[in-house]
């Protein structure tokens, strides 16, 4: 006999209503804006913008990737970061926007391709100027450290295994008294943060686990993924007194 599946009609109106929001479609003339639940480095959602062409739609990013870049002043790198990203979906570009035509049948697909390409093009330029975030920090913290704690107290090694027996590489170990505190470098980019926390874990499950000590840039700038690194271990500032980075290797 078929089940049917029960009625949960609160439940259903929530989830209807939260994937509206999710997703919203705009129409502005003979323009239509699809806003989709793929958010770029700034919050804002990465939005596609459609409009007739011959033989079906013109598909576009509306520009916003390269406005993400602009905001920062790297629009330099648009071009290169959207020719790499384009080529998987087979797209099209200008000076300023990723795009490409569609009939009716393909238009959902080319919707999801120009928003994906869209938001690779804004991640993988952020990234580079993460990565090269977190190594300033990281020269800085470890001329701190020596400072602080003295450079016979600083490891010259920068891998340490977890309790997976994964070999993580970190910005820093100090040895205080027989004791190991690790030091990384954090940028606010989303897998920085990941990577940090992923470690952080499997260090924290070893038997003799050493003190976690995430250093940032900025921690107002981190927004809700402040909240993951402090689930992981301590958290600093790298500007802050010596005497915060005593109590929290401590």
């Amino acid at each position: 006999m078929a089940m049917i599946a029960p009625a949960y009609p609160h439940l259903n109106d929530a989830v209807e209503r939260a994937v509206g929001e999710m997703l919203r479609v705009q129409h502005w003339g003979t323009q239509t804006f699809v806003s989709t639940p793929i958010f770029y480095p700034s919050g804002s959602p990465v939005t596609v913008r459609v409009s007739p062409a011959e033989g079906g739609f013109r598909i576009d990013d509306g520009g916003f990737a390269y406005r993400e870049l602009e905001s920062v002043g790297f629009e330099r790198s648009f071009a290169s970061a959207a020719d790499k990203a384009r080529q998987s979906e087979s797209l099209d570009r200008d000076r300023r926007c990723l795009f490409t035509y569609a009939d009716a049948e393909q238009l959902s697909r080319a919707i999801s391709d120009v928003a994906l390409a869209s938001w690779n093009v804004a991640d993988r330029v952020f990234k580079r100027i993460a990565d090269q975030e977190e190594r300033d920090i990281e020269e800085y913290l470890r001329g701190r450290l020596v400072s602080i704690f003295g450079a016979s107290n600083l490891e010259d090694r920068q891998t340490i295994s977890g309790s997976s027996t994964n070999p993580w590489d970190v910005s820093a170990i100090i040895q205080i008294d027989g004791h190991e505190v690790v030091f990384q470098a954090v940028s606010d980019h989303a897998n920085s943060v990941y990577r940090t926390s992923t470690a952080f874990h499997d260090l924290a499950a070893l038997p003799h686990a050493p003190k976690l000590i995430s250093v940032v840039k900025d921690k107002a700038s981190m927004g809700r993924k402040l909240i993951m690194l402090s689930q992981a271990g301590r958290v600093i500032q790298s500007d802050q007194a010596d005497v915060d980075y005593l109590k929290a290797a401590a």
